[in-house]
């Protein structure tokens, strides 16, 4: 009887081409969402055909299904990336993008001053090493109270983002097709009313807890409540702090030299890490 032989493509399977560490080196992350809990070194794969058609599928971009089932597929260590903490999700994309196409990224950009639109090669390293000296900063003193801030998770972000497509398709679809205007104002008011409540919402989904005189409530029902009742400072403070976090963790620009012999200026380039954009550039 033959016996039969493993393939020989068996040896050729997917390897690991990078390592990353998370920012949030999790802190903010339930257990068991990162297999064995351990933050640092995961192996990252390069993405398969079928990661790289999902990218291209708006609609699951929109749902947030295809970066989901990305991270999982090309960094198995990760077991729920729903959970993930929001301050991660940039490294883990660049870490994929990287074990893909490699570490240089080209981008096109005009420059300001000749208007000549050049291309530029962008080293993404640069941008992991500046995820990990980033520090998200999670508390706030006001007065009597300490508010204890988290980032969202990936869930609540691609929650958020769906809602956000909703409102924008019934302001720019359904409106219009409204004839009656005192009807059309109507709609539009309810919506930009939902627009603000939701706006709101998000600001709160971040509280982890709120702590006076020592004691401290973690009950969201509890919270939302509370600081839905409580003086605009408190959630203006909440919020400053919020945008402050923001800002440290958005993608740096890069300075770059116009190509153009008679120009030879400096100027900056931002990086999108927009899925659909950053993987469609191999």
């Amino acid at each position: 009887m033959e016996t039969s032989k493993e393939s020989p493509l068996k040896k050729f399977k997917r390897q690991p081409k990078i390592f990353i560490d998370l920012p949030s080196q999790g802190r903010y992350t339930k257990s068991g969402t990162i297999d064995g809990d351990v933050y640092t070194q995961l192996a990252v794969y390069s993405m398969t055909p079928s990661d790289e058609i999902l990218f291209k599928t708006p609609d699951a971009l929109i749902n947030g299904e295809a970066t989901a089932n990305n991270i999982s597929n090309c960094v198995p260590s990760i077991l729920d990336p729903w959970d993930l903490p929001t301050i991660d999700l940039d490294t883990i994309l660049i870490g994929i993008r990287m074990a893909t196409y490699g570490s240089k990224m080209s981008v096109q950009s005009k420059c300001p001053h000749c208007q000549q639109s050049n291309s530029y090669e962008i080293d993404l390293q640069n941008l992991l090493n500046h995820y990990a000296a980033c520090e998200y900063k999670d508390t706030i003193s006001l007065d009597r109270f300490t508010i204890k801030t988290k980032p969202l998770t990936y869930r609540q972000l691609t929650e958020n983002q769906k809602k956000s497509v909703q409102f924008q398709r019934a302001i720019s679809q359904q409106v219009p097709m409204i004839k009656d205007e005192e009807e059309k104002n109507k709609v539009t008011d309810t919506i930009l009313t939902e627009v603000a409540k939701e706006g709101i919402k998000i600001v709160f989904d971040n509280i982890e807890y709120v702590e006076v005189d020592g004691e401290r409530e973690t009950d969201r029902n509890e919270i939302m409540e509370f600081m839905n009742g409580s003086d605009v400072w408190m959630y203006k403070a909440v919020k400053s702090h919020l945008e402050t976090n923001s800002a440290q963790w958005r993608t740096p620009s890069q300075t770059v030299q116009c190509g153009n012999d008679e120009c030879k200026k400096d100027h900056k380039i931002f990086i999108s890490l927009d899925q659909s954009d950053f993987f469609g550039l191999g």
